[in-house]
């Protein structure tokens, strides 16, 4: 046998030229390689056993060569037309490759060490009956090469091929093709056959094509076949020539990418982490074929993994599986450290099972774990590694979407709970607000439409006392057992509830154990688990605390903070549009007088600049909420004053109305203002005057109304309040009947008569039905007598509505 073959790969393209020689270094392992470009002289070169011409333009080294040593096989390796192929081969080559696909190179090392063995024949170094030198190198592949006659018959198999078949080498050669048992194959490779020797020549000369060979063991291989056409010097066919990979991995990893593929869609879909869970333990059995998988999920609430789903195989052979703690077991272990392990020999799972010989660990994220485990000792490979952590992973990444739309899907109909309940909350609140006549109706409702209302157990709203000390208790409802008689709530301290009114905040008291406090203690004891402490504020006033009490812990979220708060707005808004309409019919009334001296109210800030004396001749609220006064003014210079009116921001607009005799009177619109703040509260002005600097305020409140609370309203916002009077007394309502007699007795028989014809002839429409002569000429006075008595009269009706 011939050995140490030295093969010189010349041509114009270095890059093709090095790209060949280490094709045949890999191929070839007996051949020693010399490249040259095509610059090269055959001097240059040392001696070769073969040439190998990379491209069918053979370069002038070539012809250098065979000049010196006429007996050097040359092969060309490349590709071009059936023209240019049959000039290469007449121009004293041997032989010819084409240039194609890996399995070319397999193919051209055969022709070299064909080419050298009839060479050395040829020179009588190698006896007749030696085995050509291509065995060497092909018998060291994996793969199957075999080589066909023109009538498909075995010439040449390798042992890979042999290996792929099932049968001995030589039981295929001298073997037609149909001696594969599976006829589907043997067609497929005749078809292809026939094709590839119906082509024009060396430009069409190979085809690869995928099959399953029936080894004789009845075992299907799939394989991929690269089949050659091979042609002689003088292009004449010479038989045809493959190479047969067996592709079961790669079909193998293919099938699994598929399900893998298959079984993330439905992961990405899954609703809930235990349906994940599922799929996961299926797809281990299914895609891997490995039938003892179990996935755990981890339980936040008991710091634990519990077994959420298994394959059959493991309930069959080791029962049920038990719950680990973090600290225990593989999966435990692997679940804490976040790292995979792998067990390729026996081992235990726990005390109570047989040991397992084989283990896949692998965590699942932050939700759990997945262990693969079989009764083989190194059962798994590095595929299935690979298959069972891209498994894991998806699992992580499918539990944290499922988790993420569990959570929204419980927020949307936590949301949704609340909002029923809320709305209805909110229907029968505002019902109870704008049905109610009395301000104890209004609390008793109120509580009782939260105490019905889930999660809330009970309500009950805090007024201060007389010294504005405490909050007692006014009114309340609710099942919970809480003593209400003597419970009290100190102001002023930081008592939890106690800020709600001194502050005008909202309190929320979710831990009650924190809260040192009697009346915390008294309601804790009751059963309820937080409280949500609510002012009753109407500007800046606030009528009580609005209790609610819940029997679970963090009852009041975000949501509810905000719906509740509205909800006490609207209460405190309620009480006050009662408390301001007491006056109208109380019978019995609070005289209030305080003075302020404090330069944020108008009437103090203008009679210290201005010198004069300010009197309110009366008050009037527009719609808008803005009061309009009539402001009376002795001293002071009446331009000078309408310009600090109109340049003061507090005020809208102002107008001088009249004036005469060193007095003025204007009308001036202001805004927020203390006056407006007092007739919220039920007040009503009786007299306000301003000198000095110095504001006197004389008002009337309601007897039910805390002339205290108001008081302290004032004392609160302004500074230098001092109370200089308080009465109590009885108002008697003045009927319709009593009006009209204080009325006549004022008038004269003339001024009433004159009122009376002047109202009922018309005069008082527009466009008048009558005028003042006619008027006059039926009462038989003259005009001017007329007009006199008529405004006399009108100054007396006036007088008794506006000052009365």
């Amino acid at each position: 046998m011939h050995s140490g073959v030295t093969v010189l790969v010349c041509g114009s393209d270095e890059a093709a030229v090095a790209e060949t020689a280490r094709a045949l270094a890999r191929v070839g392992d007996d051949f020693e390689l010399v490249t040259a470009d095509g610059e090269a002289t055959a001097s240059s070169v040392g001696a070769v056993d073969c040439i190998v011409s990379d491209g069918v333009d053979v370069p002038p080294l070539v012809a250098g060569l065979r000049e010196t040593r006429p007996d050097v096989p040359v092969v060309v390796f490349g590709t071009g037309s059936a023209d240019a192929v049959d000039g290469v081969l007449e121009d004293s080559t041997t032989d010819y490759v084409q240039r194609g696909t890996d399995g070319q190179y397999v193919v051209l090392a055969h022709r070299i060490e064909q080419a050298v063995a009839a060479a050395d024949r040829r020179s009588g170094a190698v006896g007749a009956g030696e085995f050509d030198r291509h065995g060497e190198v092909i018998e060291a592949l994996d793969d199957g090469v075999y080589a066909l006659d023109d009538e498909g018959r075995f010439v040449f198999v390798n042992g890979g091929m042999a290996d792929l078949t099932g049968y001995d080498a030589d039981e295929l050669l001298g073997e037609h093709t149909g001696v594969i048992k599976d006829r589907e194959t043997v067609e497929l490779a005749e078809s292809k056959l026939a094709a590839l020797l119906s082509s024009d020549g060396p430009d069409d000369v190979g085809t690869t094509f995928e099959l399953e060979l029936r080894r004789a063991d009845d075992e299907t291989v799939p394989c991929e076949d690269h089949m050659t056409v091979l042609y002689g010097p003088d292009g004449e066919f010479r038989g045809t020539a493959g190479v047969i990979r067996d592709i079961t991995e790669r079909k193998r990893r293919e099938e699994m990418l598929s399900a893998l593929q298959e079984t993330s869609r439905a992961l990405m879909q899954a609703p809930s982490r235990e349906e994940v869970a599922t799929i996961v333990a299926g797809a281990a059995e299914r895609v891997l074929g490995l039938d003892m998988a179990v996935v755990r999920l981890y339980d936040a609430d008991e710091r634990v993994l519990r077994p959420t789903a298994t394959t059959d195989a493991v309930v069959e052979r080791l029962g049920e599986r038990p719950v680990y703690a973090l600290d225990e077991g593989r999966p435990g272990e692997v679940f804490a450290s976040g790292e995979a392990t792998t067990q390729s020999e026996a081992h235990e799972l726990d005390d109570a099972d047989p040991a397992v010989q084989s283990g896949l660990y692998f965590p699942i994220g932050v939700h759990g774990t997945l262990s693969v485990v079989s009764m083989k000792p190194d059962a798994f490979d590095d595929i299935d590694r690979q298959v069972v952590a891209l498994l894991a992973t998806n699992a992580a990444a499918a539990c944290n979407r499922a988790k993420r739309e569990q959570e929204v899907r419980e927020t949307r109909e936590r949301i949704a709970t609340i909002l029923d309940r809320i709305n209805g909350l909110i229907e029968n609140t505002v019902e109870v607000l704008v049905e109610a006549t009395t301000r104890e109706a209004i609390e008793v409702g109120v509580c009782e439409q939260l105490a019905a209302t889930d999660p809330y157990t009970f309500a009950w709203v805090g007024r201060p006392d007389v010294r504005g000390n405490a909050l007692l208790p006014s009114e309340w409802g609710g099942e919970a057992a809480i003593a209400m008689d003597d419970l009290s709530v100190p102001i002023g301290d930081g008592t939890p509830g106690s800020v709600a009114f001194s502050d005008h905040t909202t309190e929320i008291l979710d831990d009650l154990a924190a809260a040192d406090r009697e009346w915390v203690d008294r309601v804790r004891e009751a059963g309820v688990a937080s409280v949500m402490a609510i002012p009753l504020s109407y500007t800046d006033s606030t009528y009580g605390v609005l209790y609610v009490c819940a029997d679970e812990p963090d009852a009041f979220d975000d949501r509810e903070q905000v719906v509740l708060e509205a909800l006490g707005r609207a209460v405190a808004n309620a009480i006050n549009a009662i408390e301001s309409g007491k006056i109208l019919s109380a019978d019995k009334v609070v005289e209030l007088e305080f003075t302020v001296d404090d330069r944020d109210l108008l009437l103090s800030r203008l009679s210290a600049s201005t010198g004069a004396t300010f009197t309110s001749a009366g008050a009037v609220t527009q719609d808008d909420g803005a009061i309009r006064l009539y402001l009376t003014v002795e001293g002071g210079d009446s331009e000078a004053i309408l310009a600090e009116l109109t340049d003061d921001d507090a005020v809208v607009s102002a107008t001088c109305v009249a004036e005469h005799g060193g007095s003025a009177l204007f009308d001036v619109t202001v805004g927020q203002s203390l006056l407006a703040t007092l007739v919220d509260h039920g007040a009503v002005p009786k007299a306000i005057s301003g000198e000095s600097g110095i504001v006197r305020y004389a008002i009337e409140l309601p007897y039910e109304t805390e002339a205290r609370e108001v008081f302290s309203l004032v004392e609160d916002n302004y500074g230098n309040t001092d109370l200089v009077g308080y009465h109590e007394h009885e108002r008697p309502v003045q009927t319709q009947q009593e009006f009209r007699a204080s009325l006549a007795e004022r008038f004269t028989d003339r001024q009433e008569t004159a009122l009376r014809t002047a109202f009922l002839g018309g005069f008082f429409e527009w466009p008048r039905e009558v005028d003042g002569d006619e008027l006059a000429t039926a009462m038989d006075i003259s005009r001017p007598t007329y007009h006199q008595h008529l405004r006399a009269a009108q100054q007396k009706v006036f007088e008794e509505l506006f000052e009365g």
